[in-house]
């Protein structure tokens, strides 16, 4: 029988590049700790992920990656066999090791191989296992033929006898075939080799059973043996072809299951008894056209729940799910609208149908919140995701800076949306740069400080409200507030009788302006005044917000406040000249009511004095032009709306509250370019366009 064993490996490369990421996740995570805790448990980790990154790569013939890994698990091998100590060196090696082969992974993923040679680190390994490295083990390049498999007393059946009844019945129907398959003992990824022959299957027919259970062979938890019952159109030798090419399979039979009647497979016992059934000979199956939509899985000897109370996940393109929310997005406008007409038309006519109205109304918005629920659910990632990156880069920079560091992480699964994970990394790799290069002392320093010659950095992160609340805290040297001011005179970036009446919050504010360094000396980690005015930029893009607290001699705390979502928000609509605008809710203190008799005047600012704090005060209609011929309203009263920024308090003066509503953003850029004081736009109930206000360059 003819066999083609050119298999196309192309189509399994999601599935590897899907279990090398988390492969190289694990090594990174766990090979950071090695040093500080180089347990056997640690070390077996760690060696059975390269173990399996080596196995993988090698079956889709990434042959570089393969040998890298290899030479990572000669290491590791005798490092948990305690033939070799570990040291900085070794720990060094190992980390090049995983950052060449996360630049494989990406050239892979990015279709150019794993073109990434690394010989000098190849020599390195080879050199502290200080032999040369112990030979592959070869494997099979196709199955063996089915002349060449056992007696069938060799294969012990193992499909469960609840499967039986629904198999006959699928089997009056059409003709179900029984696939038995043993992978080969040096087998490195079983469940790739069971996932290839049952996407085969699949690709030419339906799965009616498999044993074990799907999540089974997934967590690879099973022997070498694994068995398929199905139906298909295709001819038996086609099928056989193309399993052929599978590797690593030492040996499978298909034979027919007979439907029906009272076959072997019917009357064996639970143990399981060898089959009975007729192999097929001939080049034509049965169809299976009118094959019920029948599917059960399960193990010998038990019966296992519905495959729907067990959990599955579905991995979406990032893209689909920004569209949903787009579309819950546009959902929540027409919500929004509907309530507007009903309560329109309730004001204006008495009618039964109009209480109809008012309840669906109530039902449809009870359903498109719980809706909007799940979307954002669905976008939420842990932010761990994030934190992952930062202990190797804290781990380097220690090294490079001379300073003993310990790293501590916490918070690791609160999660926020997608859109803020993708832009929160770069501030927070900003702040900890600092925090080890400006906060934390060097040892010497920190002797002669009365401190402990260890420096400890810690990132955390917690919900708080409808927000996110992200701090670093480090137990250094803390920040000089005395030496901030003189550089920022010194700068020009004020002057000396402003500096001299602002607060030490407002001054240590003067670290987020372009270009402000008190480094003496610029270096390749910082110093040249970029880094935190990049952290500022980012967050007020985000619609977030920076402070920092400091204790000179004890350490600073950096505190960023962050909005869970950037696609709906809860905001305060407030009139000017007849024209509605939103203020994010997170941004409002509190609103006023005062009398025009209380608003001061320093230095030609107005400002209100509030519980003996002084706040200023912006008249919005001054902010933005508005078309309206309407004059400032006279009355003795003013509404005002004081909202904050850190430690900042301003007061906008407005015409009218209107009250709270969710509203869906829509960004301005693509028509307006970024328009100061505008963080975008958003569509009212009554059909009218709302500009949404950016707090932080307002009170900037």
């Amino acid at each position: 029988m003819a066999t083609d064993n050119s298999l196309d490996m192309s189509q399994y490369l999601d599935l590897f590049l899907q279990e090398a990421e988390e492969q190289l996740e694990i090594l990174e995570q766990e090979t950071l700790k090695l040093e500080a805790d180089p347990s056997q448990e640690r070390l077996q980790i760690i060696f059975r992920s390269a173990h399996t990154l080596k196995g993988s790569s090698r079956a889709m013939g990434f042959n570089n990656m393969a040998e890298l890994t290899h030479e990572m698990e000669n290491v590791l091998d005798q490092l948990r066999n305690d033939q070799l100590q570990l040291t900085t060196e070794i720990a060094d090696a190992l980390l090049s090791c995983l950052d060449n082969l996360v630049k494989m992974a990406d050239m892979i993923r990015a279709g150019q191989g794993d073109s990434v040679e690394c010989p000098e680190l190849v020599k390195t390994l080879q050199g502290f296992v200080g032999s040369e490295p112990a030979p592959e083990p070869k494997t099979k390049s196709r199955a063996k033929s089915k002349a060449a498999k056992p007696a069938k007393d060799e294969f012990q059946s193992k499909v469960p006898a609840e499967s039986l009844e629904a198999l006959h019945e699928a089997a009056k129907q059409a003709v179900v075939y029984h696939g038995k398959f043993r992978l080969a003992k040096d087998c490195i990824m079983k469940y790739v080799r069971a996932f290839m022959v049952s996407s085969i299957l699949s690709e030419e027919g339906e799965i009616l059973v498999c044993v074990p259970e799907r999540e089974a062979l997934e967590e690879e938890s099973f022997e070498l043996e694994f068995e398929l019952l199905f139906q298909t159109k295709a001819t038996i030798p086609s099928l056989e072809s193309k399993i052929n090419g599978v590797s690593e399979l030492d040996w499978f039979e298909l034979v027919q299951f007979a439907g029906g009647g009272e076959d072997n497979l019917s009357e064996r016992s639970d143990e399981g008894a060898a089959t009975a059934n007729t192999e097929i000979t001939n080049s034509t199956a049965t169809p299976a056209a009118q094959a019920p939509k029948q599917v059960v899985s399960g193990d010998a000897g038990q019966k296992t729940p519905a495959k729907a109370e067990s959990g599955q996940t579905v991995r979406v393109d990032v893209t689909r799910l920004d569209t949903l929310m787009n579309l819950v997005g546009e959902l929540v406008i027409d919500r929004t609208r509907i309530a507007q007409i009903g309560a329109d038309l309730s004001a204006r006519f008495e009618d039964p149908n109009i209480d109809a109205l008012a309840e669906t109304v109530g039902h449809i918005a009870r359903i498109t919140s719980d809706l909007q629920d799940q979307i954002m659910k669905a976008r939420m990632m842990p932010i761990e995701t994030v934190f992952n990156r930062f202990p190797r880069v804290v781990r380097d920079l220690a090294q490079k800076l001379g300073k003993d560091v310990k790293f501590e992480m916490e918070g690791g699964d609160t999660e926020l949306d997608r859109s803020v994970i993708e832009v929160i990394s770069d501030p927070l790799l900003h702040i900890l740069r600092n925090s080890l290069d400006h906060g934390l002392e060097t040892p010497e320093e920190r002797r002669k400080a009365g401190k402990t010659d260890q420096g400890t950095v810690t990132i955390s992160a917690k919900h708080q409200e409808n927000h996110i609340v992200i701090e670093i805290v480090d137990d250094g040297r803390g920040i000089d507030a005395a030496r901030i001011r003189a550089k920022a005179i010194e700068k020009g970036v004020t002057t000396a009788d402003q500096a001299e009446r602002m607060t030490e919050r407002e001054i240590l504010q003067f670290i987020f302006a372009s270009g402000f360094s008190t480094a003496t000396e610029v270096s390749d980690v910082s110093g040249r005044g970029v880094g935190m005015d990049i952290v500022r930029s980012n967050l007020q893009k985000l619609g977030g917000i920076v402070d920092l607290e400091t204790d000179l001699g004890k350490g600073t705390r950096f505190s960023l406040r962050l909005p869970l979502t950037l696609a709906i928000i809860r905001g305060l609509l407030v009139k000017v000249a007849e024209v509605v605008y939103v203020i994010p809710l997170g941004s409002v203190i509190e609103t006023l009511l005062i009398e025009k008799s209380s608003i001061k005047s320093v230095k030609q600012n107005e400002v209100i004095v509030i519980r003996g704090m002084t706040t200023p005060l912006v008249r919005v209609r001054n902010v933005f032009t508005t078309r309206s011929s309407q004059k400032e309203q006279t009355d003795d009263d003013i509404y005002v709306v004081i909202v904050g920024l850190a430690e900042q308090r301003v007061g906008l003066v407005v015409d009218r509250l209107v009250g709270e509503q969710e509203v869906v953003i829509k960004s301005l850029n693509r028509y307006c370019g970024d328009v100061k004081g505008v963080s975008g736009a958003t569509i009212l109930g009554d059909g009218n366009v709302a500009l949404i206000m950016d707090v932080n360059s307002l009170v900037a």
